[in-house]
């Protein structure tokens, strides 16, 4: 959703789970390591990891080998910092998280659109959310029952309502985190903001950011 905007800055992804917090929408713990960590002590304790780079100039992480998932013990993760650092070194360092899994996997997004003025957009989430163009969008702010009205619409999210017998995923946490995401509005300064993905576990275990971009004004 964000684009690029010449007079705007884009948060690292740190900075971006600090509004998020001020908004009430649950992030994935994070550890911040530099490139040339060395001390075990430092390493995270539990394992499996998720290994992101850490830097506000790149927006898509995955598509420039930015991202290694399921990092099973301290060595493997030592030798997938060493590669990271090598292949983007112009990067601040990287972050560590755990392996957050969920039901399933949901974009929410903010911008101010220069005609029609701030929106929320909500989307099946993951790679493939452009390729699939199934979303809603709305003005905001907007209320609870406006965000069940968007889940509603956006056909890749059924499977996490309960259909077919299968468990449901927390619906109301996703429709309380789009709620969040809309009070943007009132914040003049945030020209853009994506989650993507957000977790949404178990009905009653809430909502997970586990990346986020925002652009500044």
């Amino acid at each position: 959703m964000p684009t690029s905007v010449a007079t705007s800055r884009t948060l690292d992804e740190l900075e971006a789970y600090a509004l998020l917090e001020q908004l009430g929408i649950p992030h994935a713990p994070s550890m911040t390591l530099d490139f040339d960590i060395a001390k075990p002590q430092a390493l995270p304790s539990t394992y499996p990891v998720a290994l992101k780079v850490l830097s506000s100039a790149i927006t898509h992480k995955s598509d420039v080998g930015g991202v290694v998932l399921g990092i099973p013990d301290a060595s493997a993760l030592l030798t997938a910092i060493a590669a990271m650092a090598k292949h983007l070194p112009q990067a601040q360092g990287v972050l560590v998280q755990p392996m957050i899994t969920g039901m399933g996997e949901v974009l929410i997004g903010y911008r101010v659109d220069p005609d029609v003025g701030p929106l929320v957009l909500v989307a099946a989430g993951g790679v493939y959310t452009e390729i699939y163009r199934d979303r809603s969008l709305r003005l905001a702010p907007l209320d609870i029952d406006t965000a069940f009205e968007m889940i509603a619409e956006v056909r890749g999210l059924k499977v996490l309502t309960g259909y077919r017998g299968k468990p449901a995923g927390d619906m109301a946490a996703l429709a309380q985190a789009i709620v969040a995401l809309s009070r943007l509005a009132a914040e003049p300064s945030v020209r853009e903001a994506e989650v993507n993905p957000l977790i949404v576990r178990r009905q009653g275990e809430g909502v997970v950011a586990v990346d986020a971009v925002v652009r500044m004004r």
